[in-house]
């Protein structure tokens, strides 16, 4: 059976907006949610001094804010001041606040290169991959970066080059999915590696490497199953069914109309597919 929760303050008319995730958040329990699960980002997010002014003035706690700017101002330390945040209200227990000190104590124990790969993490779990991939190419560059455990450095090379496939760039992609497979031994990244040579029409790199992890059983059935897949439903697609019809219509003058509209269509659908 579920607890209730009795929340405190009001419900914010205007939400308080986390900028390194891209979330917003209306009410105390809200903002405790979110640091709590989120504590590679809370040192920089409880340094905005504008979210103290939105407990004041958005949530009408104007005791607890003051309490908050006090701990601010005396420099009492990044570990008070998320504590009187989650004692504010009664969402998490005396035992998980002190659960998610320790988790403060830990993160902030590890090495900065090995927090600046969980922080980069951060941006590829709530989607900015914008910043995801700025945050890995610098964390990848970054002369600390063999520090990290080889499984570490294959999770960084495997996200980094997901994000360079999304974006079209399958030769970089490709490079960086071999990097982490050299390094984690995920079949995973193995199977990424391949379809990235594959989409990246590298046909000879492809056929080569295909013949280099042959005794990847695994891999191989994997690989053979997705483009046989692909090549047996291609042709239920409705993009597949539009471009068909299409050219059925391109010499029929009198249905010229019924070829714009399909035209559009079309269009509009591969705009909708690239774009997800």
């Amino acid at each position: 059976m579920g607890r209730l929760i009795y929340c405190i303050g009001d419900k914010a008319k205007s939400p308080y907006y986390f900028a390194s995730t891209g979330t917003r958040v209306y009410t105390m329990e809200e903002l405790c949610y979110y640091l709590y699960h989120n504590v590679e980002t809370i040192e920089e997010d409880l340094a905005e001094s504008q979210l103290i002014s939105w407990i004041r003035d958005e949530l009408h706690m104007g005791q607890r804010a003051d309490e908050l700017q006090e701990i601010k101002n005396k420099d009492k330390g990044l570990k008070e001041l998320a504590v009187a945040i989650f004692c504010s209200t009664d969402y998490y227990s005396q035992g998980e606040i002190a659960n998610l000190v320790a988790e403060i104590d830990a993160y902030f124990a590890l090495l900065p290169i090995a927090r600046k790969k969980r922080h980069a993490d951060v941006f590829l779990r709530y989607g900015n991959s914008r910043e995801a991939l700025l945050e890995y190419r610098s964390l990848v560059a970054d002369r600390e970066f063999a520090y990290l455990d080889e499984k570490a450095q294959g999770q960084a090379y495997h996200n980094m080059a997901v994000l360079l496939a999304r974006n079209g760039m399958f030769r970089n992609a490709s490079r960086y999915f071999l990097l982490a497979y050299e390094k984690n031994g995920e079949k995973e990244s193995l199977c990424q590696y391949l379809y990235s040579l594959k989409l990246g029409g590298m046909s000879a790199e492809f056929n080569r490497e295909l013949n280099r992890y042959f005794q990847e059983k695994d891999v191989m059935r994997r690989i053979e199953n997705q483009f046989y897949f692909i090549e047996e439903n291609r042709e239920y697609s409705p993009e597949y069914s539009n471009l068909l019809r299409l050219m059925e219509l391109k010499d029929k003058a009198e249905m010229e109309e019924d070829f714009w509209w399909l035209l559009d269509e079309t269009i509009n659908r591969l705009k909708k597919a690239y774009r997800a």
